[in-house]
């Protein structure tokens, strides 16, 4: 930045600096000099002793001249910087409207590819808890029917924001063509591994000069709503299933953890340990069957929940007590328990920023 100094040259700031300093201490030394030389008393020349006299005030008021000039001139410098400033600031506000307009509209595109929450199927008494860190999001839900039966899913992508919310919408396209295209029946495991093969391949993470890490972490359900029965399978996602104490049951062939309370019981079904992506572990995913009671509760959800961090000391909320809430709200419907879940979220998270996007869906039997 340069402005135009005495009418005729223009500096920048430092150059200008730099050239009053010169100035400056010339004229102040030449002051200090003249101010402690003394005229011989052999010199009587009147030009001189004029000069003696009356020149030292001449470079005073010079450098006091330097000074108020040099106060000016560096105002301007100020009136210029902030002139920028504002046109910076003010084009840094346009191109952040702008950038907000487009994310509202990738939200809005984003809403419209969710499934519609009401049109799960009647007979299911549910919740959903939807809460994106930003205005878009990298968690996910979506629910098709496929041979009678309805299938769930609950979704985690790499990242949040506009990159999670890009891998989201590959998910949820990915998905509505698996259900859409298939000729057969599918296993919940087997609806894993094509969906993993094609989120592969769109992202080309099976070309030699690959580095893409992005995937999705997911948890899917088939549930038979005849019998009661569902299929499982996690992509390093588990399930919860709550259960009256009066109805145990072992789930055979399942990995599962349990937490119980005084009258009921939660089973932490746990996923396989890869996600949808190129991972180090390629396998097929299990399928895990299970056959569930009359007033079961099914809660699908991303880490987003667990991993907020609150409380007092401003750290994660973790598994216990993320499970003992779902136990002590058991009594409640599931209208009720989404709204005990919000209020226990925002209470937890209370003033700090939240850590990740959310997704939570409850399920009774």
């Amino acid at each position: 930045m340069k402005i135009k100094i005495l009418g005729f040259i223009y500096l920048t700031r430092n150059q200008f600096v730099i050239l009053e300093t010169i100035l400056f201490s010339f004229f102040f030394f030449l002051t200090v000099f003249f101010f402690a030389w003394t005229v011989p008393e052999y010199v009587n020349d009147p030009l001189i002793l004029f000069h003696a006299r009356y020149l030292k005030y001449v470079t005073l008021v010079l450098s006091f001249l330097i000074v108020v000039e040099t106060q000016y001139y560096l105002n301007k410098f100020i009136e210029k910087q902030l002139e920028i400033n504002k046109l910076q600031r003010e084009k840094i506000e346009l191109q952040n409207n702008e950038i907000m307009q487009s994310i509202r509209y990738a939200s809005r595109i984003q809403e419209a590819i969710l499934p519609d929450k009401n049109k799960l199927p009647e007979f299911l008494d549910r919740f959903i808890f939807y809460k994106p860190k930003d205005i878009v999001s990298g968690d996910f839900y979506w629910f098709a029917q496929h041979y009678g039966k309805t299938v769930i899913v609950a979704g985690d992508c790499t990242g949040h924001g506009v990159p999670g919310a890009f891998m989201s919408v590959l998910g949820i396209s990915s998905l509505n063509d698996i259900i859409n295209e298939t000729d057969k029946e599918l296993k919940s495991g087997e609806i894993l591994d094509i969906l993993k093969d094609k989120v592969i391949t769109s992202l080309k993470q099976d070309a030699e000069d690959a580095i893409s890490v992005s995937g999705i972490d997911l948890s899917i359900i088939i549930l038979n709503p005849k019998t009661n029965e569902i299929q499982f399978s996690g992509a390093k996602n588990p399930i919860f299933i709550v259960k009256n104490k009066k109805n145990l049951t072992n789930f055979e062939n399942t990995n599962y953890t349990i937490t119980d309370s005084n009258s009921h019981i939660l089973y932490h079904l746990k996923p396989d340990k890869m996600h949808i992506g190129l991972h180090p572990i390629f396998q097929p995913f299990k399928t895990q069957n299970i056959k569930l009671d009359k007033g079961d509760t099914i809660y699908m959800f991303s880490d987003g929940f667990v991993d907020q961090m609150g409380g007092k000391l401003g750290k994660k909320l973790m598994n216990k007590r993320f499970k003992n809430m779902f136990l002590n709200i058991q009594n409640k419907n599931l209208k009720e328990q989404k709204d005990i879940i919000e209020r226990f979220f925002n209470k937890w998270k209370n003033n700090f920023e939240q850590t990740d996007d959310v997704i939570l869906i409850g399920i009774r039997i």
